[in-house]
């Protein structure tokens, strides 16, 4: 659940404040209390771990971090040359293993819808991937079966989808399940996997169109998204991410607190922030949301074969530092003849176990525990949330 996922009044004008709670559900949470609440040497211990090489910049919380739109063009690494990735060869497992030199979308993979082939495709570059997904009260990975109905993918609350060249997340805002109305049904897991479901096919009608802006992409899901969602009478919010491969660019636009961080030559080149009206308050779209698409954050960033694009919901980056991504990558990267065996779908499940083992877990350090005292509140452990990741390598 997302704490503070509590729309503000001018969000909902027809709601009553029985219906809708104004005030944060963090402040009011036996999960959290105020660190003055605690004694010295506790207060001291909470200094400590918001100063600590722990807490790295990207876990900074910014209050009025609005629209941000840039190109990165990441400085050289002085790392491994991943040019040696070109020889990359299978890698035995039980898990489909993709190679950068074999054609990474065989028919065998195709037979799950979220899967798409880059025919007659003009791009330089392509996106091989791996997904996984554990909802927040369960603990096995969601089916990415053939659906009659959705390119999308639902895992919880989230949704996500995957193309061959471009990657998708929604995060449905839970705080919905707590309105009860006879005029409408609360569901921002159908919201959130309509809004990814409209990218997706909105992106297959630009599959030959270099010039593609992924907010525009997002505002035409959004529109759709809303239509559907007020002739079936449903309501609800989500945050939401998506990144496009142009050549040798990866476009994103994100509004929310969906990440994406992108890997090179075993260092992060790339990490967006989270954009958020206050603590745990992100950015959404919803039919009574006042941020539209047109607010969210927009990156170009340019790539080389070889790197590693993961992007998730806030359940894998408020459980899991940039360190513990990189020590995943590392493990189930491996070197053999002089070249690196990679497989994405190995990778992005050691990501989503990690991430539900340390939601579970009081004692670990998480990254929302960080953020939690950057605020003067004490928070114990990891986040119990919806958990999708999705790994892709840059062929």
């Amino acid at each position: 659940m997302k704490f503070s996922k509590l729309l503000p009044k001018h969000f909902c004008p027809s709601f009553g404040p029985r219906e809708i709670t104004l005030k944060r559900q963090l402040y009011t949470s036996s999960s959290f209390l105020t660190a003055s609440a605690f004694p010295p040497h506790i207060n001291a211990l909470i200094a400590r771990s918001t100063k600590s090489p722990l807490f790295p910049y990207s876990y900074t919380v910014y209050r009025s971090f609005h629209s941000s739109k840039k190109t990165l063009k990441p400085q050289s690494s002085k790392h491994t040359n991943y040019q040696e990735v070109s020889s990359i060869k299978h890698l035995p497992s039980s898990h489909s293993v993709l190679s950068f030199f074999d054609n990474p979308f065989s028919s065998s993979q195709n037979s799950d819808k979220t899967f798409s082939t880059p025919q007659n495709s003009l791009d330089s570059l392509a996106l091989i991937h791996g997904a996984s997904g554990i909802a927040k009260h369960t603990n096995k990975f969601v089916s990415t079966a053939k659906d009659k109905q959705y390119f999308s993918v639902c895992c919880g609350e989230d949704s996500f989808f995957r193309r061959h060249d471009s990657l998708g997340v929604a995060d449905g805002v839970g705080s919905w399940r707590n309105v009860d109305s006879d005029k409408f049904l609360a569901n921002s897991a159908l919201y959130s996997r309509k809004l990814m479901h409209y990218a997706y096919t909105e992106l297959e009608k630009h599959d030959n169109i270099k010039d593609v802006n992924p907010t525009k992409i997002m505002q035409a899901s959004y529109e759709q998204s809303i239509r559907d969602c007020t002739l079936e009478r449903v309501v609800g919010s989500s945050t939401a991410l998506i990144a496009v491969l142009r050549d040798d660019e990866l476009r994103i636009t994100n509004i929310g607190d969906c990440g994406i961080c992108i890997i090179r030559h075993n260092s992060v080149i790339f990490r967006n922030e989270e954009q958020q009206h206050s603590f745990n308050y992100p950015f959404q779209l919803g039919i009574y949301s006042c941020d539209k698409p047109k607010d969210s954050q927009e990156f170009k960033v340019n790539i080389q074969k070889g790197d590693v694009v993961v992007i998730g919901s806030d359940g894998i980056f408020d459980n899991l530092y940039e360190e513990d991504i990189l020590e995943e990558i590392t493990k189930f990267t491996h070197s053999q003849q002089g070249g690196l065996e990679v497989d994405p779908q190995v990778i992005s499940d050691a990501l989503a176990w990690r991430a539900k083992n340390v939601s579970e877990d009081i004692n670990h350090v998480s990254p929302f525990q960080g953020r939690a005292m950057q605020e003067g509140l004490y928070y114990q452990g990891g986040k119990k949330d919806d958990i999708s990741v999705l790994v892709a390598i840059v062929v």
